[in-house]
């Protein structure tokens, strides 16, 4: 800048005095000479006028630098790792705990990309109807799954049934390829006064599919995930519809947005062992008490599950028409499940972490004619139980996650691998009454943005079934036959536990906010099936290898962020 007013001035001067040097000379030379020399302190003037703006122009954009540099240095030391956005989560409908800007709103650290020339940053798929802002989102997939044995699924692995290899089916592998994962959604939201208003719904192609469905045209059948309306104002919070059960852990606060639960970056639709979920059907008030604590309470859909599981009384084999055996969706339910939860967030040395505890009060009944009796009998029990979740960001783009679960009665949160309860006798075999079954979980992880395209992750997982057996006392024709759940003699179905360890890769290739995005994943697990009775000669326990690898073209979205992982079942 020096340089150029010091040559600006050289040439005003040079000017000047040529001029003075080639103009007419007039008659008068003292009045030539005044005339110059009022010029030549009139250009000085000027320059320096001029000299003192740029001046103070440059003061202005040094301390515009300075200021955007320390605010720079602040936002880096104060970051907490961001999350992966749940792709068919157009915008988050969260219940965030922390501030607006903590930029926590999915599932782990993403950086925005540059922008493609002409881009605005505004989705196509965004557009707006009287007051109201309606985004569409989702993905289109193909999906190559590949196992060690023969389990006979498709996107959602059957824990329960991994084949043993002293069957056919554990001699076999099996390969699947499919576009089933592909998903949609719409979100809606509003303001009126002071009530902020979101409603959310999701579908994909994982319904109750024919049994032909493969043998031509894959007709997989449309089915709803999740649909609800979302109410803020002030500090309440009210939600109804289908959406995620409470007792899945979330990322930050207590919100339904799938962007702010902790679940996996896993393909498999069943997500994997060790985290307790439902969607169903859900009631619940929650208040925030400040930015960092929420609280609430919510009921949620209930189910008397048994499966396939529980032997059952021979007297009275007909109650099982009272419980989901896995085809009974008329269960008498005695109330709804119970979940309150409370979560907790701040920082610890800059980096953000969440803490949450929920609860569970769960009932079954059954009703049966004793032995003798003309009139019925009804029996209930009640359980429930709880889970601790938690989760860290130890370091920048790299976050560690955990959770512990367990319940008397609280099995079908654990993929209905084992049962909710089974049917017991009296000691006369004259009556039976529901007794629930203990069932726990656990499991821990960390997921690792390397940079903005690419995320890795490894969990490990694991579900427990306890044992509930006892001596058929209403069988007359086989005294001393047990049944129940894990007895002496029990069928292979009768898990123990259930183990997973997974790695997980994501790569995005491209993304751009007019034209979505395109990316790679990959999964590897290997999961073990342990049952509660091994007969002789039989091996101890089930077990497989699988990987899912697949390409996915991610529907524009405003969230701006790069990686989208989106959730499994």
């Amino acid at each position: 800048m020096r340089i150029f007013l010091r040559t600006a001035w050289l040439l005003l001067t040079m000017t000047g005095l040529a001029y003075g040097q080639t103009a007419a000379q007039p008659a008068d030379t003292s009045t030539k000479a005044s005339d110059v020399g009022a010029q030549l302190d009139a250009l000085r003037e000027a320059l320096l006028r001029t000299q003192q703006q740029v001046a103070s122009q440059q003061r202005e954009i040094e301390a515009l630098k300075s200021r955007a540099k320390a605010e720079q240095t602040a936002s880096v030391s104060n970051e907490q790792p961001a999350r992966l956005v749940e792709v068919s989560a157009p915008a988050t409908v969260s219940s965030t705990l922390g501030p607006v800007d903590s930029g926590v709103h999915g599932t782990g650290v993403v950086q925005p990309l540059p922008q493609s020339e002409g881009q605005k940053g505004e989705s196509p798929l965004s557009f707006k109807i009287g007051s109201a802002d309606i985004k569409l989102g989702g993905f289109v997939d193909i999906e190559n799954i590949f196992r060690t044995t023969n389990t006979q699924n498709n996107v959602a692995t059957n824990y329960a049934a991994i084949p043993f290899s002293n069957t056919p089916q554990g001699q076999l592998s099996e390969y699947r390829l499919t576009a089933q994962f592909s998903r949609f959604s719409i979100q809606v939201t509003d303001k009126f006064g002071a009530n902020n208003v979101t409603a959310y719904c999701e579908a994909d192609f994982s319904g109750n599919d024919a049994t032909n469905v493969y043998q031509t045209v894959n007709g997989h059948t449309f089915r709803l995930r999740l649909c609800f309306f979302d109410l803020k104002r002030g500090k309440w919070e009210i939600l109804g519809g289908q959406t995620w059960s409470w007792l899945t852990p979330n990322r930050t606060g207590v919100g339904p947005s799938p962007a702010d639960l902790a679940i996996t970056y896993n393909e498999d639709q069943n997500i994997g062992a060790g985290l307790p979920y439902t969607r169903a059907a859900e009631f619940r008030v929650a208040y925030h008490v400040n930015d960092h604590l929420a609280l609430g309470v919510g009921i949620e859909d209930p189910n008397q599950y048994i499966g396939t599981f529980v032997a059952l009384p021979s007297a009275f084999a007909s109650v099982g028409s009272q419980f989901d055996n896995g085809s009974q969706i008329g269960t008498p339910n005695l109330f709804p499940d119970i979940i309150p939860k409370v979560a907790y967030d701040t920082r610890i040395a800059g980096r953000h972490f969440h803490v949450e505890a929920v609860g569970l009060v769960t009932g079954v009944r059954s009703t049966a004619k004793p032995v003798g009796e003309t009139t019925f009998a009804s029996h209930s029990a009640v359980g429930g139980g709880g889970s601790i979740a938690t989760n860290f960001a130890l370091f920048r783009n790299f976050l560690l996650l955990g959770n512990a679960f367990w319940s008397d009665g609280g099995a079908r949160y654990l993929v209905a691998d084992g049962p909710q309860l089974v049917i017991r006798p009296n000691a006369l075999g004259t009556d039976i009454a529901p007794s629930l079954v203990h069932a726990g979980a656990t499991s821990v992880g960390f997921e690792w943005i390397a940079n903005p395209r690419s995320a890795f992750a490894v969990y490990y997982g694991a579900d427990y079934f306890g044992r509930n057996f006892f001596v058929d006392t209403t069988n007359t024709t086989t005294p001393g036959t047990i049944i129940g759940y894990g007895g002496p003699g029990s069928p292979g179905t009768n898990n123990r536990a259930i183990q997973q360890v997974t790695f997980d890769w994501l790569q995005t290739f491209w993304k751009s906010d007019m034209h979505g995005a395109l990316q790679y994943y990959t999964q590897y697990s290997y999961l073990t099936r342990d049952p509660w009775y091994v007969g002789p000669g039989d091996p101890k326990n089930a077990h497989l290898s699988m990987v899912y690898a697949g390409i996915r073209y991610v529907l524009p979205s405003t969230s701006g962020f790069v990686l989208r992982v989106p959730y499994p079942k």
